[in-house]
């Protein structure tokens, strides 16, 4: 629990309203959670004041159009200032400050105030940082990290060299660097069913949660950026990369090498195509490919009509080069003119 005073003061923030004392989470703007801190980061958090239900919210003075009960005003949001909240914050959300291995199996760390069901199997390497929630019948494999946080649900297995939980990558104009990087403190969340291959990366949210639904399976060298929502019983295949604020809808396929930009939506049924890279938003039952992303069908139309053009191109100069070697005199009949003349 972090009091508001204590936000206020740390980032010389000017409060206005009453009720609410101290806050025990914090959360996007955009957010379907009741309470706690909001914070705007950008111009399209300030379209959605309306639709928040946060008890605080810091930004510029147009957050006073928003029913938070109070509001924390600053015109400028100092980078330094604001990790220093989200620092605190995240200290006491995960009880950084006692730390330590509570693991009883050789060569796996366990942090402290964690929750591990039933039937679970660690192997050799594995580490599970502070606050990690475990279901049952889950089962991690050598070397691969959980960090401070992450929630996982039932019948989970990860494989070997997994990194969960990651910072975001998420940065901001500093003053000692050009980019710094904003303090992630939201969590990763794992469903009941997934699994999980070999060398993959999943980024925490910012603010908010990246979350990977029920009977997702992922394959290896995956990276999945922060604050993406991953549908319910999605293949995500070999190589493919997922930018921050990506959200795949229920039973989306991506073959392998396929990438999106962030802050996009893939409805649900829909099926990306190998090496595509999709730039925006597709409605449920797409089929994408190519680079940038559109329908299949039209794509191959239009790959059709440049091969015809391409022939038609190649053909003509044959045709072309033909006329010009039969009216272009061989050597031979230029000899055989040459000696016929001289007899």
């Amino acid at each position: 629990m972090i009091k508001v005073s204590e936000i206020a003061a740390i980032i010389d923030g000017e409060v206005i309203g009453e009720g609410v004392s101290e806050i025990s989470f914090i959360r996007p703007v955009r957010s379907t959670k009741k309470g706690g801190l909001a914070i705007v980061f950008a111009k399209k958090d300030l379209n959605a004041l309306s639709e928040t239900f946060s008890d605080v919210i810091i930004g510029p003075k147009k957050i006073l159009e928003s029913d938070a009960k109070i509001k924390i005003v600053t015109e400028q949001l100092d980078i330094e200032k604001l990790n220093h909240v989200l620092k605190l914050y995240k200290v006491h959300k995960y009880q950084l400050f006692d730390q330590g291995n509570t693991s009883e199996i050789p060569d796996v760390y366990i942090g402290k105030h964690c929750s591990i069901g039933k039937n679970c199997h660690f192997m050799p390497g594995v580490k599970i940082m502070n606050g990690v929630s475990i279901g049952d019948n889950v089962a991690i494999h050598a070397n691969t990290v959980i960090k401070e946080g992450t929630v996982i649900g039932d019948n989970v297995t990860i494989d070997s060299n997994n990194s969960i939980g990651n910072f975001s990558f998420e940065y901001m104009t500093g003053k000692r660097t050009r980019y710094e990087r904003v303090e992630s403190v939201g969590r990763v969340i794992i469903e009941d069913n997934v699994e999980i291959g070999c060398n993959n990366t999943i980024d925490r949210g910012t603010l908010g949660d990246t979350r990977i639904g029920e009977g997702t399976k992922i394959d290896n060298l995956v990276q999945i950026g922060h604050d993406c929502n991953i549908g319910k019983h999605c293949l995500l295949v070999s190589q493919t990369g997922f930018a921050g604020h990506t959200t795949l809808e229920d039973n989306v396929i991506v073959h392998g090498q396929a990438g999106t930009a962030g802050n996009l939506t893939i409805g649900a049924n829909s099926v990306i195509k190998a090496k595509s890279g999709v730039s925006h938003s597709f409605p449920k039952n797409s089929d994408l490919f190519g680079y940038p992303a559109k329908d299949a069908r039209a794509y191959y139309k239009n790959l059709a009509v440049l091969n015809r053009l391409s022939n038609k191109q190649v053909k003509n100069k044959s045709e072309d080069a033909g006329k010009d070697a039969a009216s272009t005199p061989t050597l031979s009949k230029l000899w055989n003119a040459l000696f016929l003349s001289r007899a």
